[in-house]
């Protein structure tokens, strides 16, 4: 007669162990899962099982005399909503017995309070082997919605001593505050912002809505189309088109002085044609042959883009460290995954857009706006 500890991949098979040495009369003194195996500690002794029976039915008769009191506190509080018949009790003792059960609920139900602040309290070192299954702590709830663990712990002075509804929003004011870019102002009073990204990211209908932008919300009416176009993807005829729509003529890179001082009120619009690397080229080349040159970079970012993109993205544009344009948020949205890839690469986003429509199309990513984002898509599962 004896005590083991059964180790398996799974509780079923961790139990056909237990029965194959112990048989029915085995009893199951204790399971854990520990670095992803199930050990059960089971014994056939019959000493222990005497035991551990006793202790059985000791729980189970405080389990009883907790119920009965739960039975009586509501009965007491059924009588009191009927305050006639409860005023005119004659179980005055009996009374007094339930507002001291009362007494000693109201002093569990403190207790449990309490312990759920704790709980909310708690700052987690270590979530690798914490199940997303836990959803009682806020952090768990934000890895569950698939924020990254590295951001999370990051920002979990954000909601500490908070509810997990509470704390959701605090921590998304602070991943905001985190991803919101200073450079917005410094934007519209650029007086040549080049716009690059991948193919297909929305550059041009980018160019085209800031030219909007400027015009509408600036007065900026000296508005030119820069167009530096891959020779291998020749001209940009979508460009041109908002050209004319706009009204802003398109000039092509090899005439543009970039030894002009701005003094002229110009402002010069960069359309980066083709893809990302030709981009990045074209911007390194003109820093390197005009350094005295002042420019403002904004990078394409479509929604959709995975987080293994945004790693690349960032990489690969750590030495021009642009400001983030969001596009096309009409197709697809931004999860919780992207922003955390954001956060952690150290991205700043600047501007948000999601329509086709040129006139009123741009918003301003800021704490506020990113905040309301988040709550509006980013559901609570």
């Amino acid at each position: 007669m004896t005590t083991q500890l059964f180790k398996a991949r799974d509780m079923k098979t961790a139990m056909n162990l237990v029965n194959n040495e112990f048989g029915e009369k085995a009893i199951i003194l204790s399971t854990k899962k520990s670095n992803g195996v199930i050990e059960v500690e089971a014994s056939d002794n019959e000493e222990i099982i005497e035991i551990h029976k006793k202790n059985a039915e000791e729980n189970k008769s405080f389990s009883n005399v907790f119920k009965k009191e739960i039975s009586s506190f509501k009965n007491l509080k059924d009588k009191k909503n009927d305050n006639i018949s409860y005023l005119g009790s004659k179980n005055l003792e009996k009374n007094n017995n339930n507002d001291e059960s009362f007494e000693i609920l109201k002093k569990i139900q403190n207790q449990i309070d309490s312990l759920k602040d704790e709980m909310n309290s708690m700052i987690l070192t270590d979530q690798s082997g914490i199940s997303d299954k836990l959803s009682h702590f806020t952090p768990i709830k934000l890895r569950q919605e698939k924020f990254h663990p590295a951001i999370v712990n990051k920002l979990n002075y954000s909601f500490i001593g908070k509810t997990i509804e509470e704390g959701r929003i605090s921590f998304f004011r602070e991943l905001s505050k985190k991803l919101a870019s200073d450079d917005f102002s410094r934007f519209i009073n650029s007086k040549n912002i080049f716009v690059f990204g991948n193919s297909g990211s929305g550059k041009s209908t980018l160019a085209a809505k800031i030219a909007s932008y400027l015009s509408d919300k600036k007065g900026s009416k000296n508005i030119n189309f820069i167009d530096i176009t891959n020779s291998s993807t020749g001209n940009s005829d979508t460009l041109r088109s908002y050209s004319r729509v706009l009204g802003f003529p398109v000039k092509h890179y090899n005439n543009f002085n970039f030894n002009d001082d701005g003094s002229n009120n110009e402002v010069n619009i960069f359309d980066f044609s083709g893809d990302l690397n030709f981009g990045i080229q074209k911007i390194k080349e003109i820093k390197n042959t005009f350094p005295s040159f002042n420019f403002c970079s904004i990078l394409t970012l479509p929604s959709g883009s995975n987080s293994e993109m945004i790693d690349g993205l960032s990489k690969k544009v750590s030495e021009i460290r642009p400001m983030i344009a969001v596009t096309k948020l009409d197709e697809c949205w931004v999860g919780a995954e992207e922003f955390s890839s954001l956060a952690l690469n150290n991205a700043r986003i600047g501007i948000v857009t999601g329509t086709k429509v040129l006139i009123d199309s741009i918003i301003e990513a800021n704490e506020n706006s990113l905040t309301k984002y988040m709550k509006e898509n980013l559901k609570s599962v």
